[in-house]
């Protein structure tokens, strides 16, 4: 191949290429001809860019810290090239830099493309949205890793943490957003996250990956609050069929346990929460209650269920078949007409304060109320279940956000990107 700098009628031809189209520029351009060995050897690549910096009239850098990210950047992609006739994924081959996303993106670095914003409008604007100045790397080895790192910060970034993943990397884990520029997908952080993190925790963010909110537990940088999502990022559907790809893996045997407790639309960390307390099973120390739907609201004969005349929009968790449903009420339980605007002639609403929620006893009291009109058996409340139970609770956080009501006022609180 033959790279070109028209404005300053230079090019550099590599003469033993495979894909090599030769140099057929005017007369007047200055050509530089080298061999794939030149480029792969750092010295004579060394020389060769010192020379190239010269005619393009541009300075080489030459501290001490540049050379070492370049040195490490150019030893990372000869290593990609050496690799390129086997069979490897792209990320086993070239590693990634993480964005500061909702989930967690890659980056393969070009030394083509420096600037990461470059390309067309729509892509920089989108690479602009997820500050690719502040990242996380994820790579294949720790020496991948160091690599990357040095080359983020040669290219200006700050790098906040290194990640390594050995596990498989299915079809469908990266999402290309331009030339040289890619991030991972929703569902590949729930795959890797789902072999990282304890059982319920991996659960608590597979609910959030699916539902419409965002807390920090899916965006390193959320804060205090939460988002609301219109729509969500994954489902349950497209992780099962993500997973496929990586079938027979102890890692997706793993991430499909986790999988079964995960629900679609969750629309705040409190349904999810209590989702949690009254869905996983008894040997994780919940109490094995058949899963329910997030979010619903339903239109009947009678009209809307929560009825319209009251401030609910949707039953945090309902079991429709069996007309139960569970409403998280925030500080003061609901009144008179407002809990006959929730059952709206049908359904049996059980309603959940943050008095309630602060209470393990409130709380068992809480979820065998639920068990009893869903006609299920609880756990017998022996020592083996009650110590697991206490496990949970103290690994659970209990979500503290305000405004964590399905009402709009709650809704339109917070932030809607």
């Amino acid at each position: 191949m033959a790279l070109y700098w028209p404005k300053e009628k230079v090019a550099l031809d590599i003469v033993d290429d495979p894909q090599r189209n030769p140099f057929e520029g005017d007369d007047d351009y200055t050509v530089l001809r080298v061999t794939c060995a030149d480029l792969s050897d750092y010295e004579s690549f060394s020389r060769i860019y010192q020379h190239l910096a010269s005619l393009l009239g541009c300075k080489a850098t030459t501290t001490k810290d540049a050379r070492d990210a370049n040195r490490a950047l150019h030893t990372m992609l000869v290593n990609w090239m050496s690799n390129t006739d086997e069979e490897l994924d792209e990320e086993a081959v070239i590693g990634s830099f993480t964005f500061s996303d909702e989930v967690p993106s890659a980056l393969p670095f070009d030394s083509r493309d420096g600037e990461a914003k470059r390309g067309d409008e729509a892509n920089a604007d989108r690479c602009r949205e997820h500050n690719l100045d502040n990242v996380e790397i994820l790579a294949r080895s720790v020496e991948e890793g160091e690599a990357m790192r040095a080359a983020a910060r040669s290219d200006g970034r700050h790098v906040r943490k290194v990640s390594v993943w050995e596990g498989p990397v299915p079809e469908g884990s990266f999402e290309m957003l331009s030339s040289g520029l890619r991030m991972s997908t929703p569902e590949y952080f729930f795959f890797r996250k789902a072999n990282q993190l304890p059982f319920a925790e991996a659960v608590q963010l597979g609910c959030e990956l699916c539902g419409k909110y965002r807390t920090s537990i899916t965006q390193y940088d959320a804060g205090e609050e939460y988002d609301y999502l219109v729509h969500a990022r994954t489902s349950t559907s497209m992780l099962r069929s993500y997973l496929r790809g990586a079938r027979g893996t102890k890692e997706c045997k793993r991430a499909r346990r986790v999988l079964r407790y995960v629900s679609d639309s969750a629309s705040s960390p409190m349904a999810t929460f209590l989702h949690l307390w009254l869905c996983l099973s008894r040997t994780h120390g919940g109490y094995g209650l058949a899963r329910p739907e997030f979010s619903q609201v339903y239109d009947t004969q009678d009209g809307l269920a929560p009825s319209s005349a009251g401030p609910y929009l949707a039953y945090d968790l309902v079991w429709p078949t069996k007309h139960v449903a569970l409403q998280y009420v925030g500080s003061h339980e609901p009144s008179e007409s407002d809990r006959s605007a929730l059952e709206a002639g049908f359904m049996h609403v059980v309603c959940v304060s943050d008095e309630d929620v602060k209470s393990l006893t409130r709380l068992d009291r809480m979820a065998r109320r639920v068990a009893a009109l869903l006609n299920t058996a609880v756990p017998d409340d022996n020592e083996k279940w009650c110590n697991t139970r206490k496990r949970l609770w103290r690994q659970l956080e209990v979500p503290s956000y305000p405004h964590m009501r399905l009402t709009l006022p709650d809704i339109e609180s917070h932030q809607m990107p």
